[in-house]
């Protein structure tokens, strides 16, 4: 069976390994918002006894806990755990570019458009060989300032 969808190449890990890592995320939790495992245990909706097993990395965390503990905590509880199988937190709403290098897009472009602009004329023969990074950067920020477009009708 060859479909890529389904038997793509992915990072390998254990079910002992994921365990680790959300004991790990949360105990940092715990320490860094000074919080108990009663408070830790209301926003899992578990007990006070499972939330300690669980950040001790005693045992796996079901998925209606695991939400609930995206819910509260967000990426710093979620990446941890989803980068073990490649993935990411986004906040609902989010509009993901799918260029994890949109800085490094616009730096490549950058220097480029200093040189063009430097004589106060801009002529399309100079613009020809950055078409792509143009075009790209175009489209990085045309949804970045739809993004603050509706950040701010929403802010409203």
């Amino acid at each position: 069976m060859n479909a890529p969808h389904i038997h793509r190449a992915r990072r390998t890990f254990s079910a002992s390994k994921a365990v680790e890592v959300q004991g790990s995320v949360l105990t940092e939790i715990k320490a860094d918002d000074d919080i108990t495992f009663k408070d830790m245990a209301r926003v899992l909706g578990r007990s006070e006894d499972r939330a300690a097993i669980y950040a001790a990395g005693g045992s796996a965390m079901d998925l209606p806990t695991f939400l609930a503990g995206c819910d509260v905590w967000g990426g710093r509880f979620a990446d941890p755990l989803l980068r073990l199988a490649g993935g990411r937190w986004a906040e609902a709403g989010a509009i993901c570019s799918s260029d994890d290098r949109a800085a490094l897009t616009l730096a490549m472009l950058l220097p480029a458009i200093i040189e063009i602009e430097a004589d106060g004329i801009t002529e399309a023969e100079e613009l020809r060989p950055h078409a792509q990074l143009i075009r790209k950067v175009n489209a990085l920020t045309r949804r970045w300032l739809d993004m603050l477009a509706q950040s701010h009708g929403a802010s409203e």
